[in-house]
């Protein structure tokens, strides 16, 4: 059961959309995001429709889009994980199902949505997950990423991806906020360099794990 909302007794829900937002103004809204992330809307008009109007229903109720299908905790910080659109807290599941939980979204190369309807598992095995747009990262521009668990540092230089665990081995710091030398990434608490290709470096036993990247349709997907 979900937790009350806050604020004086009988008070309405604090809304995070105006008052008479409606579903093309959550589409407009959704959509240019969910493209950045390598999805769109399902192509069953119908259903979109139909699953907006009950995010509107959720909105009026609860003052935000949190996902019809899942159940609120009552703790923020968790409860933020299931609002709408909900992709960047579980990539790795999302991807493999090709949609999320309830099908509002679907992956970007999924030609019929209603060919999904149903699915509500992920298939064993590695996933291609989608992580970037090619036109939205610079050379030398680095990126972190959070598949499932994992924390990814997405990297490109002179036109190509590469994908490497996100803490350096050393204390732990993020390479996703270090500096690229060419093909180097130095670590940016204390300068550790790690060779994007292959996440070796000159210290011993202190290697990272890469992740084999893909790019297709003008996506970046790292296999996890």
């Amino acid at each position: 059961m979900s937790a009350p909302e806050t604020g004086a007794p009988g008070a309405p829900p604090r809304r995070r959309f105006p008052e008479g937002t409606t579903a093309e103004d959550l589409k407009a809204y959704m959509g240019p995001f969910v493209e950045r992330l390598g999805y769109k809307f399902n192509t069953d008009g119908e259903f979109v429709a139909m699953v907006l109007e009950g995010e509107l229903e959720v909105l009026a109720t609860t003052g935000d889009v949190y996902c019809p299908c899942r159940m609120r905790t009552g703790d923020p910080k968790e409860d933020v994980k299931i609002i709408c659109p909900c992709i960047p807290f579980f990539r790795d599941e999302f991807a493999g199902m090709r949609k999320c939980w309830c099908g509002l979204f679907i992956r970007a190369d999924v030609e019929d949505g209603a060919a999904l309807m149903g699915v509500i598992a992920e298939p064993e095995g590695p996933i291609e997950v989608p992580v970037a747009r090619v036109d939205d990262m610079r050379d030398g521009e680095a990126r972190r990423v959070k598949v499932g668990k994992t924390a990814l540092a997405v990297f490109r230089v002179d036109g190509e991806f590469f994908a490497l665990s996100d803490v350096c081995r050393h204390a732990f710091a993020p390479l996703s906020e270090g500096w690229l030398d060419g093909h180097a990434v130095m670590c940016p608490w204390h300068g550790w360099r790690y060779d994007v290709r292959d996440g070796t470096t000159d210290h011993p036993d202190a290697d990272v794990r890469t992740y084999p990247v893909t790019v297709r349709d003008g996506e970046v997907l790292v296999t996890v």
